[in-house]
């Protein structure tokens, strides 16, 4: 009896734990079959609405500032340095005393040349008033004409020899170099120069073009300089003033010449600067970031947002500068591009839009 009952005993254990196995299947199957499939993501990109700005057409290149009017000095007569008046650095002004030659005996030319001019005057009188009663013929009279004329002449010359002995600027600017120094020995107009002045309130830029963009540059359009001075952050303008209707066979380029204001003398001749020319500018365009355009077979695309959606669209693009590109057809104001991400997408592919 007691094995009946332990067999029975296992048997109803058994049969317990397989229907609450069963159940359980029963269960988990029924979980299963009410669970709905995952929805597809989209691929993610950035987006932005288009607008309407400014976009100019620029042509780089790189320019030595230089000074638009910049002389040597030199001396128009002999003789030692008695004087020199002004340093390196120093701002003069058109006529002002630079240095001084030793000037006595220059003077004391023209004070003998002076006096000799004198008497032959009061003798040219008193002959005058003897020809005028017949007493000199003619021929004296015009003799001492004659003389009294080259001593004018004479003392003309020795009176700008006297007042060129003091050497000034022939014009505005700052000294840039002084060679000479007291006590030296210098010749008329010797090439040795004296001085060099600069003056720097207006500079200029010459930069060198290819050949195709001559018909595109224009006198009075406007540029922007990058310098490499550290101290310099202001943007500096210019505006080109002359075109070389001339292209270097060599190098195939022209040379244009940019004006630069400097009447705050903060910039300095001799920079190097890089200089941007802009030779077109459109205001209120429509208008993409680069990175928006894709280019495929010699046609240009992008791809707009479209019910959660890429599309893409052919558009025709104008002129473009730092990083932005004129779209002249193709798209409208307010469209969303996208921008990011359009690389690997194809049309009418699901899409997440990250709004920028």
């Amino acid at each position: 009896m007691n094995t009946i009952f332990a067999r029975t005993a296992i048997f109803g254990l058994t049969s317990a734990l397989l229907l609450s196995l069963t159940a359980c299947g029963n269960a988990g199957g029924a979980h299963m079959s009410n669970q709905q499939p995952a929805a597809e993501r989209g691929v993610p990109v950035e987006a932005m609405l288009v607008s309407r700005g400014a976009v100019r057409a620029s042509l780089q290149a790189s320019a030595i500032l230089e000074a638009e009017e910049e002389t040597d000095v030199i001396a128009r007569v002999s003789g030692i340095v008695e004087e020199v008046l002004v340093e390196e650095g120093d701002y003069v002004e058109q006529g002002q005393p630079l240095a001084r030659i030793e000037s006595a005996r220059y003077r004391l030319v023209r004070d003998q040349i002076a006096a000799e001019l004198r008497g032959v005057e009061q003798e040219l009188t008193r002959m005058k008033q003897l020809a005028q009663q017949q007493m000199v013929s003619t021929e004296q009279l015009e003799r001492l004409q004659s003389r009294h004329d080259a001593l004018d002449a004479q003392l003309q010359i020795a009176q700008l020899d006297f007042s060129e002995s003091v050497i000034r600027a022939p014009i505005s600017g700052h000294i840039a170099h002084r060679f000479v120094k007291t006590g030296n020995m210098i010749q008329a107009y010797q090439q040795k120069a004296l001085f060099h002045i600069v003056n720097d309130s207006n500079l200029r830029a010459t930069v060198h073009l290819p050949e195709h963009a001559l018909n595109s540059i224009r006198t009075g359009q406007s540029a922007d300089l990058e310098l490499q001075a550290s101290n310099l952050t202001q943007q500096v303008h210019a505006h080109v003033t002359r075109i070389s209707p001339v292209i270097d066979a060599a190098s195939g380029t022209f040379r244009a010449v940019l004006n630069i204001d400097n009447s705050d003398h903060t910039l300095r001749a001799g920079m190097f600067a890089r200089v941007k020319l802009h030779y077109a500018e459109k205001d209120n365009v429509i208008r993409i970031p680069h990175q928006a355009l894709i280019r495929v077979d010699h046609s240009n695309y992008v791809f707009v947002v479209n019910d959660n959606k890429a599309q893409r669209i052919e558009v025709n693009t104008g002129i473009r500068e730092n990083g932005w590109i004129e779209v002249v057809q193709g798209i409208t104001e307010g469209t969303s591009v996208i921008v990011t991400g359009q690389n690997t997408l194809r049309d009418d592919a699901l899409i997440e839009v990250i709004q920028l």
